[in-house]
């Protein structure tokens, strides 16, 4: 058999005057690229969420706790006016360290409060006064902290704010 008798029968590109196949791209390959696509978007979305989950894994746990520490605080506050024994005193403050401690080490954070511009995201006022020092609303005292864990908020502060006063124009 001579090599000149050997021809293929599929349509060789260089016989196309420009160059491009006469084949119609299979609709199943678009198909697969999809699916593949949507694969990879899935196996992304998945993982995420997994990082996420072991991130805050803890959210729960800390949004019990927090009252926990809130009642540990008060009891402090408390203990001294009420006479009790220094050591006791001592020994609820040395309590209230370790476990704000504990919190941070899962990633527990508290909120900036007192002396920051007011911001409705990780505020809540519950009351508004004028002053005559302040340019923008600005936090005067924090009534309940307020807590992150890591970049989420777990509870906002409940604040008192300042507002600068009004000025009146009398024409």
């Amino acid at each position: 058999m001579d090599e000149h008798d050997m021809t293929d029968s599929r349509p060789d590109a260089e016989a196309e005057p420009d160059g491009a196949a006469t084949e119609e791209p299979d609709p199943r390959d678009a198909r697969y690229l999809r699916l593949a696509a949507d694969f990879e978007n899935f196996k992304r979305r998945k993982g995420q969420e997994l990082t996420d989950a072991r991130r805050y894994e803890s959210e729960d746990a800390a949004r019990a706790l927090l009252p926990v520490l809130d009642n540990l605080r008060r009891a402090v506050e408390h203990a001294g006016e009420a006479g009790a024994e220094e050591f006791f005193v001592s020994g609820l403050q040395l309590v209230v360290r370790e476990f704000e401690a504990a919190l941070q080490r899962i990633g527990v954070v508290p909120v900036a409060a007192i002396g920051e511009p007011f911001d409705p995201a990780i505020h809540e006022a519950i009351a508004a006064e004028e002053a005559d020092d302040v340019t923008e609303d600005t936090v005067i005292d924090e009534l309940v902290p307020g807590y992150r864990l890591h970049d989420r908020l777990l509870r906002p502060a409940i604040v008192r704010v300042a507002r600068p006063r009004e000025t009146s124009s009398a024409s």
